[in-house]
């Protein structure tokens, strides 16, 4: 989790990975929560997801199809279920058949089992997951549990969630710290980072090298 006030720098700091991921061959994906669509129930989540899958159809032929392979191994007969929240999918597994309507409570403990078992397939030893979420002060109940699903069972144990937020709108009654302390008390280490504002020193430093290189380049 990294935390601070707004425009610190925590979305420029967890993007600086991105590099390292792709070059290992993992997967880095990202959603932000907007305050103003807190009704759309799973939006970042769903948004990262839907990315990814948009990355998955510019690959080769064989690459689509092992895709397809494993995730129809992973979903089943359930696979409309995601279909429903990522329609680009379909254009990887296919058309999928329709499935039993449930009561809302059935519905969604459907919905996590096998959107977890579609987690799954992208968090491998050859293709490691990072997940990053950004803004979860205004993230939606729904998508919190979700994250605290995905955290607490195992989806594989090549997934990294990265979560940013802004700790002044973040107290002891928000939301998000009861997930955490769910996450923290099923021995799952909760790692913090929190982004202070540069001090007077760093800016100078900064600057000093900033100057030096430029002078090194003019000098050759």
């Amino acid at each position: 989790m990294v935390a601070g006030y707004a425009g610190v720098g925590k979305t420029s700091l967890v993007n600086e990975i991105r590099n390292t991921v792709d070059s290992r061959g993992g997967y880095f994906i990202s959603g932000k929560s907007d305050q103003f669509k807190r009704d759309i129930l799973y939006e970042p989540l769903i948004f990262a997801f839907r990315k990814l899958v948009l990355q998955l159809l510019f690959q080769s032929d064989a690459a689509v199809n092992n895709w397809k392979e494993d995730l129809s191994r992973a979903l089943g007969i359930n696979g409309q279920v995601i279909v429903d929240v990522i329609p680009e999918l379909e254009m990887i597994i296919g058309k999928q058949p329709s499935v039993f309507a449930l009561p809302p409570v059935e519905s969604r403990n459907r919905f996590h089992v096998i959107f977890q078992n579609f987690v799954s397939v992208f968090s491998t030893q050859t293709h490691p997951l990072v997940i990053f979420l950004d803004d979860l002060q205004w993230a939606d109940l729904p998508t919190l549990n979700l994250i605290e699903l995905l955290m607490t069972n195992s989806v594989g144990d090549h997934l990294l969630f990265i979560g940013s937020y802004r700790d002044p709108d973040v107290g002891d009654d928000h939301p998000l710290t009861g997930i955490l302390d769910n996450i923290r008390q099923n021995s799952v280490n909760v790692g913090m980072i929190c982004l202070k504002p540069l001090e007077l020193l760093h800016v100078k430093q900064l600057l000093a090298e900033t100057f030096l290189a430029g002078l090194l380049i003019a000098l050759l």
